[in-house]
């Protein structure tokens, strides 16, 4: 089993790997120290070929995106196995903006943030972050934030309809995502227990 987070962008333009790896350091480091954990966690992302999985050699300068069809970006943390595999996929995936709106019509926040999504639509792709279960506790949390960190430096939108975080909040903002993710009091107990359990694991293992 495994969940996803998709981001969709409101811009043609992709950050590069290095602004990437950037925040989503900085956004580990926060919320670690407001955890009060001290260990030293690092993302780092290599490339790889889907058929052949051989690590590719490309350049964290330039924009982070890779072949909608043969390749996957792989984002790990330092010293711990496993990690997140992230795809590129064109939005003619969905039919139209219409379609794709329908998943979220009956949704108060999408309605609220139409404009937005029909920036993302109109972008031609989005990106789809996967964790597998059993991962390490520090993957689990790492990856929704190297999610945010795709969402914020497109002003784009993060969503997630398979458990990855509460339903409820998506399509948001990588600051209102921000806001909940991984909060031991947040208020549906499934998802503060399960971060709760999270961060007691992440400072075990310090």
């Amino acid at each position: 089993m495994s969940t996803v987070f998709e981001v969709y962008t409101t811009t043609k333009d992709a950050p590069s790997f290095n602004d990437i790896l950037s925040l989503s350091n900085e956004y580990l480091s926060a919320e670690l120290r407001r955890h009060n954990i001290d260990g030293s966690y690092v993302i780092d992302v290599s490339i790889i070929k889907e058929k052949t999985h051989k690590v590719i050699t490309f350049d964290k300068s330039s924009p982070a995106l890779w072949a909608i069809d043969d390749e996957y970006a792989w984002f790990t943390v330092n010293e711990q196995p496993g990690g997140c595999d992230a795809y590129v996929y064109d939005f003619s995936d969905y039919l139209n903006f219409e379609q794709w709106y329908e998943d979220f019509i009956d949704d108060s926040q999408a309605k609220v943030i139409k404009i937005y999504m029909e920036k993302c639509f109109e972008s031609g792709f989005y990106w789809a972050f996967r964790c597998s279960a059993g991962q390490p506790a520090v993957i689990n949390f790492a990856y929704g934030l190297i999610a945010a960190a795709f969402t914020e430096l497109t002003n784009g939108l993060i969503f997630s309809d398979d458990g990855a975080w509460d339903y409820a909040i998506f399509p948001t903002s990588a600051d209102c995502f921000l806001q909940s993710y991984f909060d031991p009091q947040y208020s549906n107990p499934k998802y503060a227990n399960w971060a709760g359990e999270c961060i007691s694991n992440i400072k075990n293992a310090v």
